[in-house]
């Protein structure tokens, strides 16, 4: 069962509030049902702004999807193999298609 006191990080901490838990649950950027992806705006070369998927977990947390498939691409295997959900899979699929098919 979830309790705000035993969540480790503060962004994981909800308060127990209808109208607080009503716009959190508006707030979101998921990529993946799970949440393990989200969408991150940055700024591109040209000086743009973009939308790209972005790691929500773990030790590449904050960083491009894309980028970390191209550096660690032992890293998908492991996600494939672990105890992720199957959208999440799924998810990481796709956008490992879609990078692999533009270079």
């Amino acid at each position: 069962m979830y309790s705000p006191e035993r969540q480790e990080s503060a962004d994981r901490q909800l308060v127990n509030d209808i109208e607080a838990l009503a716009e959190f649950s508006k707030t979101n950027n998921n990529v993946d049902f799970a949440g393990r992806i989200i969408w991150k705006e940055t700024v591109n070369a040209a000086g743009e702004k973009v939308r790209q998927e972005v790691f929500n977990f773990g030790k590449y947390k904050g960083i491009s999807v894309a980028e970390v498939l191209r550096r660690d691409p032992g890293y998908y295997g492991w996600i494939l193999n672990g105890d992720f959900t199957y959208n999440t899979k799924q998810v990481l699929t796709r956008i490992r298609l879609r990078e692999f098919s533009n270079h």
